[in-house]
């Protein structure tokens, strides 16, 4: 009796494991994209010094076991860490590990942004192998990406652009640097603008960084309508570095799918990324450029 017991488990445990085999994979929501992900997000500061940026904060998915991909961000000209550090939050809640910087002054040009954003990646890597790190063994080391915010935007380019071989992908927002061209990167670069920045205008910078970038890369370009220069950024005490609107949800949601799909590796967000936005998405847009 109890050994048709236990074989009647054992039938049962197999017809559902292979049930389960069969159900379609879950297709990821955009607007849940948009929003916390599902991970409790950690964090710590106590890092290696690291010679090419100053401070720097690390967050990660606390409730997700290992499995990591890397991203780095820089923040721009006379920006500190703290105003871009929702993407920290928002990124690891969908389960990246992400490091934010500060620079070594608040000057530093793009290249100088670029090598920090480099520099970055090197020290996830190393937190990947370091004696008593919380992630130690936690990672994908080659499953690495590089974002910033307007001069950290245009070192996020330069950085693609140099070290290809290096990187997944590249998310420059609003990104500064004056007749830059970027015809080596060969990462999928998703370039979020804003259509009244003033700082950056988009004439200027973003939509000829765009243009510059190869044939044939997998590339877009949003440019939100009557976006400022700190669209992408965090709300801050200083007034003047504040988003002007407020489209955390589309740029965040955009962000996440990028990274989903061309670091992660996961298929599932392709017609996310390139698919129809929702018409109340593609409403908040002046222009919506891309290449598969």
């Amino acid at each position: 009796m109890i050994l048709n017991a236990i074989k009647t488990s054992l039938f049962a445990l197999l017809v559902s494991t292979s049930l389960v085999s069969f159900l379609p994979a879950q297709t990821p929501e955009f607007a849940k994209l948009g929003r916390s992900g599902p991970y409790q997000v950690a964090y710590y500061t106590q890092l290696p010094d690291v010679p090419e940026f100053g401070a720097a904060t690390l967050y990660f998915p606390a409730n997700k076991g290992q499995d990591f991909s890397g991203v780095v961000i820089a923040p721009g000209y006379i920006e500190q860490q703290e105003n871009i550090s929702w993407w920290g939050n928002h990124l690891a809640s969908h389960g990246f590990a992400v490091l934010t910087i500060d620079t070594k002054t608040l000057q530093d040009s793009p290249q100088l942004r670029a090598e920090a954003l480099m520099a970055g990646v090197e020290l996830l890597r190393g937190e990947n192998i370091r004696m008593g790190g919380t992630l130690r063994g936690k990672f994908h080391e080659q499953q690495m990406a590089v974002m910033g915010h307007s001069m950290g935007g245009g070192g996020a380019l330069l950085a693609a652009n140099n070290n290809g071989d290096e990187l997944r992908a590249a998310i420059p927002l609003t990104p500064w640097l004056p007749d830059g061209d970027f015809g080596a990167v060969t990462v999928p670069t998703l370039l979020i603008s804003g259509e009244a920045d003033r700082i950056a205008a988009v004439a200027d910078h973003a939509r000829p960084h765009y243009q510059s970038l190869p044939e044939g890369l997998t590339k877009m370009y949003l440019e939100i309508k009557g976006g400022n220069h700190f669209i992408a950024n965090s709300n801050v005490d200083n007034e003047g570095l504040n988003p002007n609107i407020d489209v955390r949800d589309l740029v965040g949601g955009m962000a996440v799918a990028w990274l989903k799909l061309f670091v992660d590796g996961e298929e599932a967000y392709r017609e996310l990324v390139f698919g129809d936005l929702a018409p109340e998405d593609a409403d908040r847009l002046s222009r919506h450029l891309m290449s598969e």
